[in-house]
């Protein structure tokens, strides 16, 4: 008998935990005192590994799809989203807007800047590691090798 798909997982491993506490540090410690080149590429790196992972438990969890599924869907909202957030004015706007507006209720301020710049399009692949990481702590289920592992447990053990 096949085991339901896993609901969650993905996030919480030590890299993307890793990550995320590095963005926080890069954020509130890092860019204040250096502003440079490798501030704003280290929280851009950690933004493409941890979103798609995040929205991947978000689909998991709120909407309970499978793994291959929610962990594509993770990936394509993160490469859209982050590319448009690069390259297209508007969508920059937009969003600077929304949080300067939502800033204050979630005690963030107003004080929001977004920078277009288009060699940050070099952490996108980061998605694509973020998608590999995932199935790999998923355990492999998405996929041919899920079916390959379930066939190789039933014909190893018939009586189960």
């Amino acid at each position: 008998m096949r085991r339901p798909d896993p609901r969650w997982g993905e996030l919480f491993g030590p890299l993307p935990v890793a990550l995320l506490a590095l963005w926080v540090l890069n954020d509130v410690y890092l860019k204040p005192a250096f502003h440079n080149f490798a501030t704003g590429k280290l929280s851009d790196v950690a933004v493409c590994f941890v979103m798609p992972l995040f929205v991947s438990e978000l689909l998991g969890l709120t909407l309970g799809l499978a793994p291959k599924r929610r962990l594509a869907a993770g990936a394509a909202v993160t490469a859209v989203l982050f590319t448009a957030l690069e390259v297209v004015p508007a969508a920059s706007a937009l969003a600077v807007g929304l949080l300067r507006s939502l800033g204050p209720y979630l005690g963030l301020g107003r004080s929001f800047a977004m920078t277009s710049d288009w060699t940050d399009l070099a952490c996108v692949p980061m998605v694509f590691a973020a998608y590999a990481y995932a199935n790999a702590r998923l355990g492999g289920s998405t996929g041919a090798q899920r079916t390959r592992v379930a066939r190789a447990k039933d014909v190893a053990s018939p009586l189960q």
